[in-house]
This record gives C-alpha cells, sequence and structure tokens, in this order.
C-alpha cells in the first residue's frame, strides 16, 4: 500500500512537474510530458529494500514498437534518498523533483526539433556503438529512424545496416523493424506515414490520446 513517503513524492511532483506539462501515470510514481512524437519520462523509481526513491529522467520515442515505456535517452539522475523522517523526507523530494524539473527542462531544449535530435542521437549512437540502456541496438534504430525523418537518408541507412549485420538476431523485433526501414528509405512518403503509424500505435498502447495532427 502507499505510504506517507509516496504522497511526499506525488505532493511535490504535481507542484514541480505539472506546471512543465507533466501528467501522473495513473497512481504510479511516473510522471509524463508528452512532446507527440517523444515522451519526456519522469520516474521516482522505489526501492526493493527500503522506503525512500532513485530518480530517473529519460526521453521515450514513440516511434519504438516494443508496447511499453522505456528509457530510451538518459536514465539515473539521482541515487536512492531513504525515507527517515516526514521533515527530512519532505526535503529530499523537493531536491528530487527539482532535479527532475531541471533535466526534463534539459531533455525540452535539446529535442526541441527532430534535426536537433538527430543530431544528438546519431552522435550518441555512434559513440555508444549501438547499446544503449539494456536495449543492445535501439540506439542505433532511433538514431536511424530520426536521420531518416529529416533527409539524411545515407546516415539512416548506416545505422540500419548496422543493426542487420550484427546488432541484432534474425527474427527479433529490432531486426524486423530495421529492415522494414531499409525497405522503405526510397520513398520518404511511405516511410513518414509508416512512422506515423508507429507512433499512433504506441500511443494507444500507452493510453495517450490521439494524435490530432501530422507530426512530419
Amino acid at each position: 500500500m502507499p505510504g506517507t513517503h509516496d504522497r511526499i513524492i506525488a505532493d511535490a511532483a504535481k507542484a514541480a512537474l505539472e506546471p512543465l506539462g507533466f501528467k501522473r501515470k495513473g497512481r504510479s510514481r511516473t510522471w509524463i510530458a508528452d512532446h507527440g512524437w517523444w515522451l519526456t519520462i519522469v520516474e521516482f523509481q522505489p526501492s526493493a529494500w527500503s522506503k525512500g526513491s532513485y530518480l530517473n529522467v529519460a526521453a521515450h520515442w514513440l516511434w519504438s514498437k516494443i508496447g511499453s515505456l522505456s528509457l530510451d535517452f538518459g536514465g539515473r539522475i539521482m541515487e536512492h534518498v531513504e525515507y527517515a523522517t516526514d521533515d527530512q523526507f519532505t526535503r529530499a523530494a523537493a531536491q528530487l523533483v527539482k532535479s527532475a524539473a531541471v533535466e526534463a527542462q534539459r531533455l525540452a531544449e535539446l529535442f526541441a526539433t527532430l534535426s536537433k535530435a538527430a543530431d544528438v542521437l546519431l552522435e550518441t549512437a555512434q559513440a555508444d556503438g549501438g547499446q544503449q540502456h539494456m536495449h543492445p541496438g535501439w540506439s542505433d534504430y532511433n538514431a536511424g529512424v530520426a536521420a531518416a525523418l529529416t533527409g539524411r537518408t545515407e546516415e539512416a541507412r548506416r545505422s540500419f545496416t548496422a543493426i542487420l549485420d550484427s546488432r541484432a538476431p534474425t527474427g527479433s523485433l529490432l531486426h524486423s523493424a530495421a529492415e522494414r526501414m531499409m525497405q522503405l528509405l526510397s520513398g520518404p512518403t511511405c516511410l513518414r506515414g509508416e512512422v506515423m503509424s508507429s507512433i499512433e500505435r504506441q500511443r494507444e498502447a500507452l493510453r495517450l490520446p490521439p494524435l490530432t495532427r501530422h507530426l512530419f
């Protein structure tokens, strides 16, 4: 059952994050800001061993095909802060949400446009060799999609080729997704339509409101 520390986190997050456009995901400790083609995720992650919270802040790309939330760019911002007393944890929660707000605003600026996102994702995928946060190869896929949507076809092709050659086993979700994008690279209109369909399906899976406009 939720405890006092959960209420303290929820109250602090509501005060700091709602003005930035975040909404709480049900009764969970996850807050989401919706940018149409991506989400900012703020997660006050509980510990299995003691009361308190970790802090994770990340971007989630809605062209993902996994059907669930994933921390695609970003992750752990603060290590576990343990609850001792209400007063102590109220102060701790204030620091958690302040850090969350700062990082969320940084991500919003970093990915203010699809072109900026493509720059960052291509650079990140090259630097980490396609291995990102427990999802090997998905950073290459995300970079490839962003590149393709912004007309950087050859960079997109290199990203998808890396997946097909070595990043993912044949028949896996990642391999199939990269293969489909490769097939569509010569037809930008069809590729944009495919990505829009993926976004709409992911939004539905995450119970987000349907889009009222085309994004690309």
